[in-house]
């Protein structure tokens, strides 16, 4: 009697508990892209979250926050760690065949936190809930005006430095 009973409790935990993944949460493509490959030092980077639905239904992705998107840059900064949420669930409809794109700006304030530094980047772009998308690349190179004046101030101290020795 004991084990059916146990057996029993153990279904109905297994009905609901697939009951609360969302079905349609494989169903989704999750793609990534800037505003621009190629970036100034210090200039602020857009990154755009989308996700596509290749079935010929209407689905509706469910999140349990206001967070619906994020990324993370070079491994190291996560947007929603820095972003607050609001404690409420929403959702966004994606129609047969069609995508949604969330725009997330690297901005004044996330260039405070996280500065990429002159180089090759990467970011990879999330769905909360659904999954990341895989890893694009851009880079950031220094300013005109700071190679130029980088380039005369070496120029300065090797002057300086031969005026010295003779």
């Amino acid at each position: 009697m004991k084990t059916k009973k146990n057996a029993g409790a153990m279904m109905v935990l297994i009905i609901f508990l697939t009951s609360a993944i969302p079905s349609n949460a494989t169903i989704i493509e999750i793609s990534t892209a800037t505003d621009k490959a190629i970036y100034s030092l210090g200039e602020e980077i857009e990154v755009f979250i989308t996700a596509y639905n290749p079935s010929d239904e209407l689905i509706t992705l469910y999140f349990s926050t206001s967070e619906q998107a994020s990324y993370l840059m070079d491994n190291t900064y996560d947007w929603k760690d820095y972003h607050g949420e609001w404690l409420f669930a929403t959702e966004q409809e994606i129609g047969p065949y069609s995508s949604y794109t969330w725009t997330l700006v690297h901005g004044e304030d996330e260039l405070i936190d996280y500065a990429p530094a002159a180089g090759n980047h990467n970011v990879i772009g999330e769905v909360i809930g659904y999954g990341q998308s895989t890893s694009i690349e851009f880079e950031v190179v220094p300013e005109p005006a700071t190679v130029v004046l980088f380039g005369l101030g070496g120029l300065f101290v090797k002057n300086f430095i031969n005026r010295k020795i003779t």
